[in-house]
Order: C-alpha cells, then structure tokens, then sequence
C-alpha cells in the first residue's frame, strides 16, 4: 500500500477593511443596485398592469368570437333553408319545362 502524505494547509488571508475610496465606490454601486431595483420593481408592476388588461382585452374578444360564432351558425341555418328552397324551386322549373 503507499505511503499516505499530508497535504500543507494553506491559511486564506483574512478580509482586508475597505479603504475611504473603495468604501465610497461600495456606496454608489449600492444606490446604483438600489434605484435599478426600484426601476425594476417599477417595470414588473407596470408589465402586471399590461397582463391585465391584456387579459380583459382577450376576455372581450372572446365574447366577441362567441357571438360571431353563434352569427354564424344562424346564418348558416339561413343559408340552407336558402338553399333548401332554392333546389325546390329548380326541381318546380324542370317539371313546368317538362310539361306539353
């Protein structure tokens, strides 16, 4: 079996306290992080908003197709009964040709 060795353990150098300037730049990149927040925060309430009426709008023009669609139906009804009436009256004009 071979020899095991121990490994050298490294200390990892402790936090070195921020100087006045990396303190201050440490400041603007928070309130910078913090107004992109609020921006952002501000986007994500406007999209909601957007979502909603959206979803009204959708709700609308589903009301909208809904009756089209039963229009259509009825139309179509119309169309053959039309249609119907249309093919008597065709059948009605051959027999009066056919008659001496």
């Amino acid at each position: 079996m071979p020899e095991i060795r121990s490994a050298e353990i490294i200390r990892f150098p402790g936090a070195v306290p921020p100087d006045g300037a990396a303190q201050g730049r440490l400041r603007n990149a928070l309130a910078a992080l913090d107004a992109a927040l609020a921006r952002q925060g501000a986007a994500v309430a406007t999209w909601r908003q957007q979502m909603g009426a959206l979803q009204g709008q959708i709700g609308t023009l589903g009301t909208a197709l809904d009756g089209l669609q039963s229009r259509l139906g009825t139309l179509d009804a119309q169309v053959e009964t039309l249609n119907a009436g249309a093919h008597q009256l065709d059948a009605q004009a051959d027999r009066l040709l056919q008659t001496p």
